[in-house]
Parts: structure tokens; C-alpha cells; sequence
């Protein structure tokens, strides 16, 4: 039985029946050739080769080593922080859920119980920018109109980060992100929750949400800064959103930025009518809406965010899947990325780092992968290159 493996998977005991190369410069290596020693891996990686067939009938068992103790790979900053994005969205969740039924049930709204939150999100990303904005794109249908405030929370402290604005400032964008939805709290659930498409007479419901969310942070005592939020994140920069039709600078900064975090953040996410869009489809598809947001905003959102978020998987060129490690240094397009899994051998190859944006490299992304398929990697390791 004839095989294409990668020279990764190569081991001594396989023979080869026929190198994916017409010339060859090393003599000490040829077709039709059994590998005895693991310099002659080394000499066929030495020549390019990347790929060879080899004949199963023809290989021979190479004797066993005893198996070394494995190492214990120490947990990396990502994924560490991802668990503890994860506990906040936990333990945050109820929080967010009473204050939405205090707010269904016409009960005054207590602002200064969402200060922790937004304290513990914005603390999150202090310590590792990119873990709970990977967290938050994982939401379930019940969930998702709570966590989807917590993950506007977070990705307005980000942006507001990048557009250098003091603590004190994120803070309030990040309320401001938490509490933006609240006046869904008087939106009926069939219509909140319907799984398709709304009718005129629901969509022009659901529309409401923005004045009755601004009525309600009004009587909580609310600062203007929420209240502008809430009313006005789904104004457009060409005047045709809702509910005031405000056009360019009428919009506020802080409500132009909840109206790319909102929309981003929505349209990642899995709903029962339609799949997520992948962050790099997101960033395309909001580009090319003119009149929507504020362009130069929106490309500071892409910069801070990054196409190929750190923590997710993309597809390359050569063939392979990669995990997206750093975001690139030269273009967004080209982040450092470790390569795990040979899709021409559907299986996992030794982990290799590649620096996308490097002059020599010749591998480029050519879409995104759903991590969900994924769920039996230990990625954890597959970060930790040093420890593999």
C-alpha cells in the first residue's frame, strides 16, 4: 500500500517508494530506499522535500524504545487566563441575568453591582489582551443575550485601550458595553428569543429597546455617557439607523465605538438560524458596509482585535492547520502561528513554529478553521512549542 506522509512523519523502518522531487542533488538519498537512520530523514529535509510517498508493505518495524516520561508542560499565559476568562463569565453571567430581570420586572436598576464585573473583565485584559475576547465568542442560544453584554464589556475595554484612553475611561466604555442592552429586558422572549427571521411588527418591537434601555438607566440615575451608549449604538454614520437617524460627529465616540463592538460580537456568534462568521469574515464583511460605522474607528477595531485573533486556527497554503500564537508585526494578515495538524495526512504533526510575516517564509493563511472540530487537541501544548 503506496502513502503520502509528510518528511515530519517519517521514521526509520518506513521505505520509501518515491521522493516528491524530479532532481536531486544529495546522492545519499534516492527512490526505492528504506530509512535506517535518522540522518537520512535529516538529508531529505535538507533538499525541500516536505512530503514522500512510502510503500506500507515494504517498511519494516523499527524496534521500540522505551517510552520517555513525558514532561509536564507548564500551563502558557493564554490558557491560563483562558480559564480564568472562563470563571468570570460564569460566576458574571447571574449578575448580568438578575439585572435584566429586575429590569423586566420594573425594579430600579443598581449600576454600582456591575462595577465588579466590569473591574474583573477589564482585569482579564490586563493580564493576557486576547483570552477573554476568545472566550467570548462562545455563547449557547439561552445564554446569549447576557453574555453577549459581558463580551461587548470586553471588547469596548479593548478598543479603548488601543485608542489610548485612561483607566477611568475604560471603565465607563465598559459599562457602558454591559449595560447597553438592557432595554431588551422589555422586548417579550418570543420575539427575543425567536430562532428566525422577525416579522415589520417584531423588528419595529425590538427597535424600541434602545429609548426603553436610555428610560431605564434615566431612572436609575444613570451619567450621560451610559445613556448616550444605550440610546444610540445602533446609529450609522450615514443616518440611517435608529431610533434618532444621527449622522457622522452627531454620534458620540463612545456610541460609535458600542456600535462595532455590538455588531462584531453578534455576528461571531453562533445562532440558531445561522452560524458565526470567523473573525477574519467579520472584519471583510463590516468593512465593506459604507455608511455603517466610522471607518477609522472600525480600522482601529481591526488593529486591536487582529483578523486572525491569537487563540484561533487557521488553514494554510501548504496544508496544514496552525494555531495563531502573536499577532504579526508587519501585517495583520501574517501573525507567528505553531503548525500541529497535516490536513493531506489527516493527523497531527510535530509542532513547528512559523513566522508568517518573515521574508524567507513561502506558507500563507487561506481561511480559518472552526475550532470546534478541534475539541481533542491539547492545544495547551501545541502553544507550549519550547515544551514539545
Amino acid at each position: 500500500m503506496i502513502k503520502l506522509i509528510t518528511v515530519d512523519e517519517l521514521r526509520p523502518g518506513m521505505f520509501v517508494h518515491k521522493l516528491e522531487v524530479w532532481w536531486i542533488k544529495d546522492k545519499r538519498i534516492r527512490n526505492q530506499m528504506l530509512i535506517t537512520d535518522k540522518r537520512q530523514i535529516a538529508w531529505i529535509r535538507n533538499e525541500g522535500i516536505l512530503e514522500v510517498w512510502i510503500d506500507l508493505d515494504k517498511s519494516v518495524q523499527a524496534p521500540q524504545k522505551p517510552p520517555e516520561p513525558k514532561k509536564e508542560i507548564p500551563q502558557t499565559p493564554f490558557f491560563h487566563e483562558i480559564d480564568q476568562a472562563q470563571a468570570i463569565f460564569i460566576q458574571g453571567k447571574p449578575q448580568v441575568l438578575a439585572m435584566f430581570n429586575e429590569a423586566r420586572l420594573g425594579q430600579g436598576l443598581d449600576l454600582n453591582y456591575t462595577l465588579n464585573l466590569v473591574d474583573e473583565i477589564a482585569g482579564s485584559l490586563t493580564r493576557e489582551p486576547t483570552a477573554l475576547l476568545s472566550m467570548a465568542r462562545l455563547k449557547n442560544h439561552d445564554d446569549y443575550t447576557y453574555l453577549h453584554s459581558m463580551a461587548v464589556c470586553g471588547l469596548m475595554i479593548s478598543l479603548g485601550k488601543k485608542l489610548g484612553l485612561d483607566e477611568q475611561q475604560q471603565r465607563r466604555v465598559g459599562m457602558g458595553g454591559l449595560l447597553h442592552d438592557v432595554g431588551k429586558a422589555a422586548v417579550p422572549l418570543e420575539i427575543l428569543n425567536k430562532p428566525g427571521r422577525l416579522t415589520p411588527e417584531e423588528m419595529a418591537i425590538m427597535r424600541q429597546h434602545p429609548i426603553v434601555g436610555a428610560q431605564m438607566l434615566m431612572e436609575a440615575d444613570a451619567d450621560e455617557d451610559l445613556l448616550d451608549i444605550t440610546l444610540h449604538h445602533h446609529e450609522k454614520m450615514d443616518g440611517s439607523g435608529y431610533p434618532h437617524g444621527l449622522k457622522g460627529e452627531e454620534i458620540s465616540l463612545f456610541s460609535r465605538m458600542a456600535a462595532v463592538c455590538d455588531v462584531y460580537d453578534a455576528v461571531t456568534s453562533d445562532r440558531p438560524y445561522r452560524k458565526g462568521w470567523t473573525p477574519a469574515e467579520a472584519m471583510h464583511n463590516m468593512l465593506s458596509w459604507r455608511g455603517h460605522f466610522d471607518i477609522k474607528l472600525l480600522q482601529t477595531f481591526v488593529r486591536s482585535i487582529g483578523i486572525y485573533p491569537v487563540g484561533s486556527l487557521v488553514r494554510l497554503a501548504s496544508g496544514r492547520v496552525a494555531l495563531v500564537v502573536q499577532a504579526g508585526e508587519q501585517s495583520l494578515l501574517k501573525p507567528k502561528v505553531h503548525v500541529f495538524w497535516s490536513l493531506h495526512a489527516q493527523r497531527e504533526i510535530k509542532p513547528e513554529e512559523l513566522d508568517l510575516g518573515d521574508s524567507f517564509c513561502t506558507d500563507s493563511i487561506t481561511g480559518a478553521e472552526d475550532s470546534s472540530m478541534w475539541h481533542n487537541i491539547d492545544l495547551n501544548r501545541i502553544w507550549a512549542l519550547e515544551s514539545a
